[in-house]
């Protein structure tokens, strides 16, 4: 327990700390003001009624209130508490900058003071992000039908005590040996899987399933069932646990995760984004003495050393196979879905998968990286490029292939095979090209001056995000078309595919040069 002197050298640290930082005067303070005002009015409010105003359309609102939407919600719940668990380790929810965490963290002081702020910091934004989810999804509900009010406050509420259920166990994440938290966090998912089958017990018992239990009380003749009011009312009591978590992180961990995001910061503020998602990989620390097998031709040579380095990463792998299992599937449930909710599963399962296929392109951008006029290997920047996009090809075409076939028997149309075959290879091309893009033009970085001000952060937009905007409206629209118009769809992606694949030689043929 902290005595007052500790007190007093702490206020005093971090009174030292602010001056070091430069303490904003008061037209920094109204600036700030002004700026947030702004950005309240111009893009959060328009952007919060359009999401209130698309749930609540008769399509998606029939999904929302269905009787075993509480199922959903309670397995949704399940899962975010698990990804809090296993996120913890790359980013937990204390990460003060280097100089806090030698100056503070690094002290005798008791780490439950010197870390208890940020903390408090993470625990207030994750509570503001609940109310807002929440507020949008009872907004929607509460403007396209019935709903009891005194519930539907209720769940806001009990949505802001489970966020701070998430916020200790993204501090168990972050405080634990993974030899904990893994086998937690497979428990939760569980959980997640037993809510949605139908498992009470589940519901009885756990956090996610009192909020389940609330969400059933939404509709206008349900009662209130008051009990898991109470327990989600308990539910902060989790807090008692926070300062013996706070003082089992350890500072190498807490000061390697501050360097990291650190520079992270530093990297989206360049607008090199592929940086940035590069140092969120830890360096592997298995399989360095695996043998790799190096007969055959090139192709084949290339890609046992692609699966080898992928074997390196086991649990970074196994999620991204299972992202891609799972992007099949939607992307199969497109054809079968009702209007509304096909837009939903079609860019939810195109999007899946080129982040998924991410996992497996670690040989393919290194492939680009080291592309120059002379080859180490004496072969074109086309041959090696083309050999390391095998395997991300295989993975999109082999694991999505299984997610779309699972969806078959629950009523999808077997047309969805070939289609997802077609939509996998244009994803793997859109990952050729968005790895042969290079570095971002130093142009792009000038002023752009409009009456609105400098809109030159559009261009740098523009240039992250392309890859995502093609797979976005050309595999994402295309697989709304293809339920109703398959062979016109086939027609327009394979031009697609034909379009990307011109535009990856083109610029992979730019970096031989």
């Amino acid at each position: 327990m902290s005595t007052s002197t500790d007190r007093q050298i702490l206020a005093q640290s971090r009174s030292v700390a602010a001056s070091r930082a430069g303490l904003p005067t008061a037209s920094d303070a109204v600036y700030t003001v002004y700026v947030a005002v702004l950005i309240v009015a111009i893009v959060a409010v328009p952007v919060v009624r359009s999401l209130v105003l698309g749930l609540a359309s008769p399509e998606i609102l029939a999904t929302i209130v269905a009787p075993d939407s509480s199922r959903g919600v309670g397995a949704i719940a399940a899962v975010l508490a698990a990804c809090a668990v296993l996120i913890g380790r790359t980013r937990g929810p204390v990460v003060p900058s280097p100089f806090l965490t030698e100056f503070l963290a690094g002290s005798y002081l008791a780490r439950s003071d010197t870390l208890r702020r940020p903390f408090l910091i993470s625990v207030t934004v994750l509570a503001l992000a609940a109310v807002t989810v929440s507020g949008i999804v009872i907004g929607a509900r509460l403007l396209g039908g019935p709903t009891a009010a005194i519930p539907a406050a209720l769940m806001v509420l009990g949505s802001i005590a489970y966020s701070g259920v998430l916020a200790v166990l993204w501090l168990v994440g972050q405080s634990c040996p993974r030899r904990i938290t893994i086998p937690l966090a497979i428990v939760i998912l569980g959980s997640a899987v037993a809510v949605e089958t139908g498992v009470d017990i589940v519901l009885l018992a756990t956090p996610w399933g009192w909020l389940a239990l609330l969400w059933e009380s939404l509709g206008p003749a349900a009662p209130v069932p008051w009990w898991p009011v109470i327990a989600l009312a308990l539910s902060p009591l989790v807090f008692l646990a926070a300062p013996a978590l706070l003082n089992n992180l350890r500072s190498p961990e807490i000061m390697a995760q501050a360097r990291r995001w650190q520079s992270i910061g530093t990297l989206v503020q360049t607008g090199d984004i592929a940086g940035a998602s590069g140092a969120l990989r830890t360096p592997p620390t298995r399989g360095r003495h695996c043998r790799i097998s190096f007969t055959g031709p090139l192709p084949i040579v290339i890609l046992q050393r692609d699966i080898g380095s992928a074997r390196r990463f086991p649990v970074r792998t196994t999620l991204g196979s299972l992202a891609l299992v799972g992007a099949g599937w939607l992307n199969a449930q497109t054809a079968s879905a009702t209007d509304g909710i096909d837009w939903v599963m079609a860019l939810a399962g195109v999007l899946l998968a080129y982040l998924a296929a991410g996992v497996w392109c670690d040989g393919l951008r290194n492939a680009n990286e080291n592309v120059g006029p002379s080859s180490l290997y004496g072969r074109s920047a086309l041959t090696m490029i083309g050999s390391h996009a095998l395997l991300p090809g295989l993975a999109c075409l082999l694991l999505g292939s299984i997610g779309a076939i699972a969806a078959v028997p629950g009523g999808a149309p077997i047309g969805v095979l070939p289609w997802w075959m077609l939509v996998s290879v244009f994803i793997a091309l859109v990952r050729i090209l968005d790895c042969a893009k290079g570095p971002m033009p130093i142009g792009l970085l000038l002023p752009v001056v409009t009456p609105a001000g400098d809109v030159s952060i559009l261009n740098v937009i523009a240039w992250q995000a392309d890859a995502l905007i093609i797979v976005l409206t050309t595999a994402g629209g295309l697989s709304v078309l293809a339920s109703t118009a398959g062979p016109e769809a086939a027609i327009w992606l394979t031009a697609g595919i034909g379009i990307v694949a011109a535009l990856a030689g083109r610029r992979i043929r730019a970096l031989g040069n």
